[in-house]
């Protein structure tokens, strides 16, 4: 790199090459060969046949890269355009590099891309959500936050386990076989062996004791310290605020700070940066005049690697069919490969008329169209109403068209010490979709239910709730979740977003509530596309929590990270003429 620093990096050219090769090139924080993210082994494997040089690179400060790591895509900027003209310096190169990846691998292509470099020919961030910043109507700085709300769950498991700032390091002066031998022998992520010896599971679903007593531990800044982690960017991170000016200096894709390079924007529904994807392209759809194309599937985080599990796509509780891409065999391998030849090799145009936006609609199938969200929606408001039991075990909430002309309440006790526990979302087990039944038999859980829908319905695009809250507390969240409810009472949930009332005038505020006030909130970073087939209903979860996923709220008005004492909150939602909460679906008409 241009400061010196050393990249752990591998260099594959296929066997038979002749001439000069177009590269791709992946950038990660990950194992290379680590079995959990090995979903590029074939991708690699399959590009090296179709006459590609491939290029692995860690990150600064990650695996057997030198430097420091000391914030989330480190260096991705500077250091990816580093990599870029170093490869094309290279005498197998002809010139032209495209990006791809999953997950932390497709986000480090956002900061590479806004360098600008004109040999980075096109990009695939695939799953990338998390490094996406303030671009307009975005506001969880890379998912960290839903609604002001950190994501600790996630967060403290990933950054634990893959992006710790301290490290074992090779030592100084060694030589090539020494480093192979060194990285073929040893791992330099050992939390992932201690989390699976201690039933830390990824699948936020499947909690076992030793998993409640990591992210139980309070004050919330000490949980990987309660599990004998490395020190971390998150650390820091659980205590900032979203409006934190320090943000400002980590490496996210901003407004203003976007590419020009073409790109595939690819990702899945109930994937944790869905909301993200959906409105970074929404932002450079306006702003860039190169190719920009939108591709929303099915399925868990990264689920689009797998074209064999997407021909009967099952995650969790949830059976969908046939997801494959246009239903096609190899479709995303053949989309990718065609993308690529595009713009990387001499030749005809192999994207041509390509739909800007294609999404897939769960239950029915693939749409398109060229812009999101799709210029033939219809913004539909379904309002809450009950007689004020739709807590209840048989509860009476429900989704009506207009809102009644008397106003009424649902009121419910939160207990931080019961927190309501996390049924699929999040990221990154299969199982984030999730029968939701034992959830909403809890009295702090409300549910508000549409009638048996008679005729099917398709919602595909953004979602906003907007609600009327007050609470006994100084501060307090609403957790909202979309759920779609099958004839025999199964409830698979399909999104879900958070609010910490404190930030109801702005993330860059703290404004505490009076108690008897009554306080209007819009979430906004639930996105879907789903069909509601007949016989079906649609219904809206509130609560104020969803841990571990979500922070415990400690109701104080204060901190929260730093927090080991609670207050127990009662809360409500209004409803009626005077107090319109409601959740407003983009439906597209048949």
């Amino acid at each position: 790199m241009r400061d010196g620093i050393n990249l752990s990096t591998d260099v594959l050219i296929p066997d038979d090459a002749e001439g000069k090769l177009p590269t791709v090139l992946v950038r990660t924080p990950y194992h290379k060969e680590n079995t959990s993210w090995a979903w590029f082994s074939k991708w690699g494997e399959f590009f090296l046949s179709q006459g590609y040089a491939i290029v692995i690179q860690n990150e600064r400060g990650r695996q057997f890269s030198e430097g420091y790591f000391e914030d989330y895509l480190e260096g991705a900027d500077e250091d990816g355009y580093d990599a870029i003209d170093w490869i094309i310096k290279q005498p197998w190169s002809n010139g032209k590099v495209g990006t791809i990846g999953c997950s932390s691998s497709g986000e480090q292509q956002w900061a590479m891309a806004s360098t600008k470099h004109p040999a980075h020919a096109a990009m695939l961030p695939l799953a990338s959500g998390t490094a996406i910043g303030d671009v307009p109507g975005n506001d969880t700085q890379g998912a960290i936050y839903r609604g002001g709300i950190p994501q600790v769950g996630l967060w403290a498991w990933w950054y634990s386990d893959m992006a710790t700032s301290e490290r074992l390091l090779l030592p100084p002066n060694t030589t090539q076989e020494q480093r192979i031998r060194l990285r073929n022998s040893f791992t330099t992520q050992p939390m992932a062996k201690f989390y699976q010896m201690n039933g830390f599971s990824l699948d936020t679903s499947t909690k076992s004791e030793n998993h409640d007593a990591f992210t139980n531990t309070l004050p919330s800044r000490d949980v990987i310290r309660a599990a004998g982690g490395a020190l971390t960017p998150f650390d820091k991170y659980i205590t900032w605020t979203p409006g934190d000016e320090r943000w400002d200096a980590i490496n996210q894709a901003k407004a203003g700070r976007t590419q020009r390079t073409p790109a595939l924007h690819v990702n899945t529904w109930h994937d944790i940066g869905a909301g993200e994807m959906s409105r970074m392209f929404a932002y450079l759809q306006n702003q860039v005049t190169l190719d920009q194309h939108l591709i929303m599937g099915s399925g868990p985080h990264c689920a689009f690697s797998n074209e064999e599990s997407l021909a009967d796509l099952t995650f969790g509780d949830l059976n969908l069919g046939d997801a494959r891409y246009l239903g096609q065999d190899d479709g995303f391998q053949n989309l990718f490969l065609n993308f690529f030849d595009t713009y990387l090799k001499e030749g005809e145009n192999k994207v041509e008329g390509l739909p800007k936006v294609q999404l897939h609609v769960m239950h029915k199938g693939w749409i398109s169209g060229d812009q999101w969200p799709l210029k033939r929606t219809e913004f539909r408001s379904y309002y809450l109403n009950s007689s004020g039991q739709a807590g209840a075990r048989l509860a009476d909430g429900v989704l009506i068209e207009a809102p009644e002309d008397e106003d009424g309440a649902d009121e419910f006790v939160y207990d931080p010490g019961f927190p309501v526990p996390t049924r699929g979302g999040g990221c990154c087990d299969i199982a984030m979709a999730i029968n939701q039944q034992d959830i909403e038999a809890r009295a702090d859980v409300l549910t508000y239910t549409s009638p048996v829908l008679e005729e099917g319905l398709t919602v595909a695009g953004p979602i906003e709730v907007v609600l009327h809250v007050s609470s006994s507390a100084r501060d307090t969240d609403f957790i909202v979740k979309l759920v779609d409810v099958y004839p025999d009472g199964k409830a698979i949930n399909l999104s879900d977003d958070g609010f910490r009332v404190r930030y109801r005038e702005g993330f860059d505020k703290k404004v505490l509530m009076q108690q008897g006030e009554v306080y209007e909130i819009t979430l906004t970073n639930m996105v879907t596309a789903n069909y509601f087939r007949p016989g079906h209903r649609i219904r809206l979860q509130v609560t104020s929590s969803n841990f571990p996923a979500y922070e415990r709220n400690l109701n104080t008005g204060g901190n929260n990270f730093d927090e080991s004492e609670w207050i127990v909150a009662e809360n409500a939602l209004h409803h009626g003429i005077a107090y319109p909460s409601r959740l407003v679906l983009p439906v597209i008409p048949e």
